[in-house]
């Protein structure tokens, strides 16, 4: 009989990602406001302080690493390498549009000489279409997808933003920092966005994307949904508690954007059916046995994967990209500052 399936260790989140509000039992702790009940160890409260929800626990660094190597590896078979784009950069395409558009024309043009920086940048994809558009491209990236960022090119770094320490690991300035679904997963939110607005140029901006907890189709799954990735994602943000994390790292949000989109309307919900329905059959089969309490939930729990093999990942990123075309119009209707899009897009810069 295969034995279970080793659930991870967990690193308690004892105080507010924000602000630092303690949510212990100490005489001096503020009690959060539970927002789920724990589930595989991991709960999701709103801090009583600044209104941020966040998870009381992630899994341990050597599981995550674990986790995204695994991925980058799948990810990258077949990859060419060299200085012309990788065809999966062309996924981040439509994302460098937006973040063109955001930032009024900035990013699809780079000045002579300047330099953009892509922080959590994993394979590099994205700074593959910023060294197509004009840019120097800088990466930071501490997991095993930063070889494959070498590979194409890319001067790479492994520095922890989060590390007061860190502050002059890198003596440079930067045009353009990126930040694309990473902010959701530190433990020192606020530190990273200070290690940012330390290294942006005077006139420099930030482009920082997170997932929205107000998205319209997280309450119909609650902690299944598959985008809220439970173990590894530790803040939830909305535009609120992400305006109130950039000032408090000293940074201006010059534009907020959110939007309906098709495939984020739609596709999580459709992969997070398919996991629902997937464990459904299992338990039926008596594949298996009764859950423990602390059986690994999110990025931990067993996941259909809808792209595995050739044939089926092509027949997914052409569906996915029919679904892009429907995006200008969703926006037309939603407007940029819909509080129910899947996403937030922050813009940022120092103050003046």
């Amino acid at each position: 009989m295969p034995s279970e399936p080793t659930t991870p260790a967990l690193v308690a989140v004892d105080h507010c990602p924000s602000c630092g509000t303690s949510r212990g039992a100490s005489s001096k702790a503020t009690p959060s406001n539970p927002v789920w009940p724990e589930r595989g160890g991991i709960a999701v409260v709103r801090c009583a302080g600044c209104g941020l929800v966040h998870a009381t626990a992630g899994y341990a660094p050597r599981f995550l690493d674990a986790h995204y190597t695994d991925r980058a590896a799948r990810a990258s078979l077949g990859a060419s390498t060299g200085m012309a784009p990788r065809p999966g950069s062309e996924r981040k395409r439509q994302a460098l549009a937006l973040y063109d558009r955001l930032t009024g024309g900035k990013l699809c043009a780079a000045p002579s000489g300047a330099v953009a920086l892509d922080v959590g940048c994993g394979q590099g994809m994205l700074l593959d279409l910023l060294r197509e558009a004009g840019w120097q491209t800088v990466g930071i990236e501490r997991s095993g997808a930063a070889a494959a960022a070498i590979d194409a090119g890319h001067r790479v770094h492994a520095i922890d933003v989060e590390d007061p320490d860190e502050r002059t690991a890198l003596d440079e300035r930067f045009d353009v920092i990126t930040m694309t679904h990473v902010l959701e997963h530190l433990r020192n939110p606020v530190g990273a966005l200070r290690w940012i607005a330390s290294h942006l140029r005077e006139d420099g901006l930030a482009v920082v994307e997170v997932p929205n907890w107000e998205d319209l189709a997280r309450p119909l799954w609650g902690a299944r949904y598959r985008p809220l990735e439970l173990g590894d994602h530790l803040s939830f943000f909305e535009r609120r508690t992400l305006t109130d994390l950039a000032e408090r790292a000293d940074l201006r949000v010059r534009t907020l954007w959110s939007a309906a989109q098709a495939r984020t309307l739609l596709f999580p919900s459709l992969l997070t059916g398919l996991d629902t329905v997937a464990e459904g059959l299992r338990a039926l089969r008596g594949a298996r046995r009764a859950k423990p309490s602390n059986a690994g939930v999110g990025v931990a729990s067993q996941r259909v994967t809808p792209g595995a093999g050739r044939l089926r990942h092509a027949a997914v990123t052409a569906a996915l990209s029919r679904l892009d075309r429907l995006d200008p119009l969703l926006e037309s209707l939603s407007g940029t500052g819909w509080a129910r899009g899947a996403n937030l897009v922050a813009v940022l810069e120092r103050p003046r």
